[in-house]
């Protein structure tokens, strides 16, 4: 299996450097230095992106690598030319000269930390073209080859796909139809990008987090770098459930956004009078890339950067660092403004984001013990986290400066347990509805709090061994560090080994393999998947084909390379379609069958993968299957139990 993924590097590379390059140009244009220029470097990139994906067909732009590479040039251009007008001698973030212990150290924490979380992703995706077998996937890799099609990744053209044109965010379309650069790769590509986030955003986001919110140096960073994939609940969970590849970005680029974003603030408060807003812009402009980023990846998740940031910004007016400073009045007018307007923009995502509210299946002393335990949605528990954690907790209540940190991670149990937990309408839509009452897409922001203050946590214990008896120096708890990496990397890697694939539990039912696995249990059976790929020898390009899509019929867009209707998983709410979903077997009897389909382009072509299913997202559809005898068809091949069939009953 690695010797695959191993002969996927090219693409990886390029899944990288779309992820990082633009954002490192443009960050170092801003005159960011350090970690803060590639820990934001990603929330740059996906921001400006996204961003010119939006605006591009205003200007008749056609998207690809060629036009969104012109485009960051002119935003890194620019972008020189402000910080050079507005502060043409320093940088905007000091560079702070490391010795070659802390690169190092720093360096093991991020290989850990991304190494751990990449052989956890490959080995439950197994193969880097398989395709994860969830109704979401349809969408979000059909929505790749529309791109490449029509040249647009606009968050207000990409629902398109399904005769749709309503704003869906389209930040990872945008971002992965680059790495896309042909049809045949789609599945792969996504899969790249996948572990770009996974393996290098994610780590070194939550390394720069845990510094700025620690105040903390290298080591700290470096522990909670390692400590990245201690958590199942992210990246992980988010490749597994769903699939929710857009939700993932909104959570890999988070933390550099938050930790950004508190970085404005102290940079203005320790300027000279006047010049707050001069050494600002760059933080400012990165932070702002990372927000659009957010909002275009999952609106949802902004609102958990706004609560982070607010948490802070309360924290450091009411609870300063010198008791006797004084609170300006503006201070406290800001934070009843800031917390007023995260409140209606929550209100307000939770009613726009419907009604339909994921059923309890924990009682309330269940879900308390998931959050002690880091068993979030049923996953392993996680005890030597969980226990530092506590340490780290302790920690914080002790210091004023990062009390923020243990609210945050009250505030977020708290809607785990309500969205897990409860079954109270009103509470659970206004606390929950953003995330449509969802645990597991709650228990993905957990790590976002837990691993920094796991983190904090391991870091006082090392404090600890240092100052013990037998007298280990403060100059050797770099070497404490290190070995407590080595520890994380070895416990890591024994996990793996044992557990390769942890399959999910939904409420009762526990999934019996990997959601990639390709077989006849699968959404996408093998069978109907080699069907599919000899579709472009089987079927005009020019020709339409129709399905029950609930059965994955509708990946024959992107593997089989043809025009099917419907191209996602639910199928069309008309009277045409159900005149079609119970007769189209009897289309060479019933004239209303043909009327019914010139509604929906006269497909010539319907692809027989059974009669569909009653579970969530399938559908029967007794009239598209059992085409064998009936007049007005004619079987164009097999495999196995599914077949493709001419229609000709309407010629």
């Amino acid at each position: 299996m690695i010797l695959d993924w191993v002969a996927q590097s090219g693409l990886f590379a390029l899944a990288a450097a779309v992820v990082f390059v633009p954002g490192l140009l443009i960050g170092a244009a801003l005159r960011l230095r350090g970690m803060t220029l590639w820990a934001t470097a990603p929330a740059i990139s996906v921001g400006v992106l996204a961003g010119f994906a939006l605006l591009f067909p205003f200007a008749s732009v056609r998207w690809g690598l060629l036009s969104a590479g012109a485009g960051v040039s002119v935003v890194a251009a620019v972008a020189w030319l402000v910080t050079r007008t507005l502060r043409p001698n320093s940088p905007s973030t000091p560079p702070r000269e490391l010795s070659r212990g802390s690169l190092l150290l720093l360096a093991a924490g991020l290989v850990v930390g991304g190494g751990l979380n990449a052989a956890r992703l490959m080995t439950y995706v197994g193969r880097p073209d398989a395709i994860s077998q969830t109704n979401d996937a349809v969408f979000h890799l059909n929505a790749l080859r529309w791109i490449g099609e029509t040249g647009s990744a606009s968050s207000l053209d990409i629902s398109g796909l399904i005769g749709a044109d309503s704003f869906y965010p389209a930040a990872w379309h945008a971002v992965t139809s680059l790495v896309a650069v042909d049809v045949d790769v789609i599945p792969t590509a996504a899969n790249m990008v996948a572990l770009v986030f996974a393996a290098l955003v994610w780590p070194v986001g939550i390394a720069f987090l845990t510094r700025i919110a620690a105040r903390g140096g290298v080591r700290i960073a470096a522990l909670a770098a390692a400590l990245s994939a201690g958590l199942m609940a992210f990246p992980q969970l988010m490749f597994e459930w769903g699939v929710l590849y857009p939700y993932a970005v909104s959570i890999a680029v988070l933390p550099a956004t938050v930790a950004c974003t508190i970085l404005i603030f102290r940079t203005w408060r320790r300027s000279v009078l006047g010049d707050g807003a001069r050494s600002s812009v760059a933080l400012i402009l990165a932070s702002g890339a990372g927000v659009v980023a957010i909002t275009l990846s999952q609106p949802s998740s902004i609102l958990i950067w706004a609560l982070l940031v607010m948490l802070w910004a309360t924290g450091t007016v009411l609870l300063p660092e010198h008791p006797r400073e004084r609170r300006a009045a503006w201070s406290i007018i800001a934070l009843i403004g800031g917390w007023s307007v995260l409140a209606i923009a929550w209100i307000a995502l939770a009613y726009l984001a419907g009604p339909v509210l994921w059923k309890p299946y924990r009682s309330v002393a269940g879900a308390a013990a998931d959050v002690v335990l880091n068993s979030h949605s049923q996953l392993p528990a996680a005890p030597v986290v969980s226990a530092l954690l506590i340490l780290g907790l302790i920690v914080a209540l002790r210091d004023r400066r990062m009390l923020w940190l243990a609210a945050a991670w009250v505030a977020i149990s708290v809607l785990y347990v309500v969205s897990v937990g409860t079954d109270l309408p009103v509470i659970k839509r206004v606390l929950t509805g953003p995330w449509y009452g969802d645990s597991f897409r709650l228990a993905a922001v957990v790590p976002l709090i837990v691993v920094p203050l796991a983190a904090i946590g391991l870091h006082g214990v090392i404090r600890w061994a240092a100052d013990r008896p037998w007298r280990v120096t403060a100059g050797r708890t770099r070497e404490l560090a290190l070995a407590a990496i080595a520890a994380v990397a070895v416990a890591g890697s024994v996990a793996v080994a044992l557990a390769p694939v942890v399959l999910l539990r939904v409420a009762a039912e526990t999934d019996e393999q990997s959601r990639y696995t390709l077989n006849d249990r699968s959404y996408l059976s093998e069978d109907e998947y080699e069907l599919l790929r000899r579709v472009p020898d089987l079927v005009p390009s020019d020709a339409l084909i129709i399905a029950n899509p609930s059965t994955g019929a509708a990946f024959a867009y992107v593997l089989g390379e043809r025009e099917i209707i419907p191209r996602t998983w639910s199928p069309p709410q008309s009277t045409a379609w159900d005149v079609i979903a119970l007769h189209l077997r009897s289309a060479g009897e019933d004239p209303a069958v043909c009327d019914a389909l010139v509604a929906y382009g006269s497909p010539s072509y319907v692809l027989d993968f059974g009669i569909g299913g009653t579970g969530p997202g399938e559908y029967l559809m007794p009239g598209m299957t059992d085409f064998d005898g009936q007049a007005g068809f004619e079987e164009v091949a097999r495999e196995g139990e599914v077949s493709l069939w001419r229609i000709d009953a309407c010629d």
